[in-house]
């Protein structure tokens, strides 16, 4: 038996070690191709996870960006709109953000206070210019302008005592300064002085004192927060805001001056604007209406101006000085030497019991002009969103 099993041919041997039929390379390359979809998946997904987080992070940065705009556009604004635009008037202008991408800004009136204002952002994934990796976003809100409510009701408001007299006038009739367009010639006249029920008002000359009617009592006018707060305003708020901050004393003979481009320089502390219509005068000052805040007592000596004047102290009216719209003191107003000549109106709070009466004399001629008044309010005012539903996200 043994021998027998020795025996067996060389052939038979091979048949025992020849490869038989299986699945182990179906099962190799099944592996393999599981392997690569599974590689495949993950590479999609990490791909479509970083284009998501790179759409949402380029969506955000745009609408920073149009936020952006649309702040820029209200802390920059230079009051220019407030009078040169007509009412459907529209602007474009654009900021360019370093690294970060651009806004386009546009405002169009919508009437005599109201502005809408589109600020639209565009962002783009690093240095692409690929659509498909750029995010847009646009903002919009209805901007308004914040104009003063002075109760000027007279040339002359005084919550102290008055004197006026010599060649001085007072005069309440409504004055178109001249050469000035866009007035309500219609606004009706006031009174020349307006005062406190108590105040004690000297007329030396009757005809120095016009108005309808010459004298007015109104117990606002004894009111200390008629000379601090105008509606939507206040004395600080304003002051806070001036174009000009200048201490007391003798203050330079202001007078409109212009940019090497032809512009209104409104950076200069001299300039007060253009309130002189016709040849000689510069005009592109003429809507420049600034805020002047003197923290003391002014001497106003010569020169012109137009806007908004706050005085802490006394206001001193020398030389040949003219202004165009509301000067406020919280003290007395004095005649000094020279010819002066307001057009608009005059408040006097007369804040402290131990300075002397507000003294008009000379020549000095203050004229209620509601036109100048509006001008001055209006070109002065800054913007502010409007209340309630005024911003939007459009896309």
């Amino acid at each position: 038996m043994l021998r027998a099993r020795r025996g067996r041919s060389p052939a038979v041997r091979r048949l025992r070690l020849e490869a038989r039929p299986g699945f182990a390379m179906f099962m190799a390359l099944g592996t393999l191709v599981i392997i690569a979809v599974l590689i495949a998946a993950s590479t999609f997904i990490t791909l479509q996870e970083t284009r998501l987080g790179q759409n949402s992070i380029v969506s955000s940065r745009a609408f920073t960006i149009a936020e952006y705009g649309l702040n820029k556009i209200q802390a920059d604004w230079d009051k220019t709109p407030n009078l040169n635009m007509a009412n459907g008037a529209s602007f474009d202008t654009s900021y360019n953000i370093a690294g970060q991408g651009i806004c386009r800004v546009r405002y169009t009136r919508l009437n005599n206070e109201t502005f809408w204002i589109v600020s639209e952002g565009r962002a783009s994934a690093g240095n692409a210019t690929n659509a498909a990796r750029t995010s847009v976003k646009r903002v919009g809100a209805i901007l308004r302008l914040r104009i003063p409510t002075i109760r000027a009701n007279g040339a002359i408001t005084t919550a102290g005592d008055i004197t006026t007299g010599g060649s001085s006038l007072v005069s309440g009739y409504n004055t178109l300064p001249t050469g000035w367009t866009g007035c309500d010639v219609t606004a009706p006249d006031k009174a020349g002085i307006v005062a406190g029920p108590t105040a004690n008002i000297d007329i030396r000359k009757s005809s120095g004192v016009v108005g309808n009617p010459q004298l007015e009592r109104d117990p606002l006018a004894a009111d200390s927060n008629t000379y601090v707060r105008y509606g939507d305003e206040t004395w600080n708020a304003l002051a806070s805001q001036a174009n000009f901050t200048l201490p007391g004393g003798n203050i330079p003979d202001a007078e409109p001056t212009t940019n090497a481009d032809g512009s209104c320089n409104k950076t200069n502390p001299r300039n007060w604007g253009e309130p002189w219509r016709g040849p000689g005068t510069v005009p592109a000052c003429e809507k420049f209406f600034p805020i002047i805040y003197i923290t003391g007592t002014a001497h106003l000596q010569n020169g012109r101006g137009q806007g908004i004047m706050l005085v802490e102290g006394d206001v001193q009216f020398e030389g040949q000085f003219e202004w165009y719209g509301l000067i406020v003191a919280r003290d007395d107003i004095l005649k000094g030497n020279g010819n002066a000549n307001i057009y608009g109106a005059v408040m006097s709070r007369n804040a402290t019991l131990t300075d002397p009466m507000s003294t008009i004399l000379g020549n000095i001629s203050i004229n209620y002009s509601q036109c100048s008044l509006e001008h001055a309010m209006r070109g002065s005012a800054q913007v502010v969103q409007a209340k309630q539903r005024a911003w939007t996200e459009m896309y």
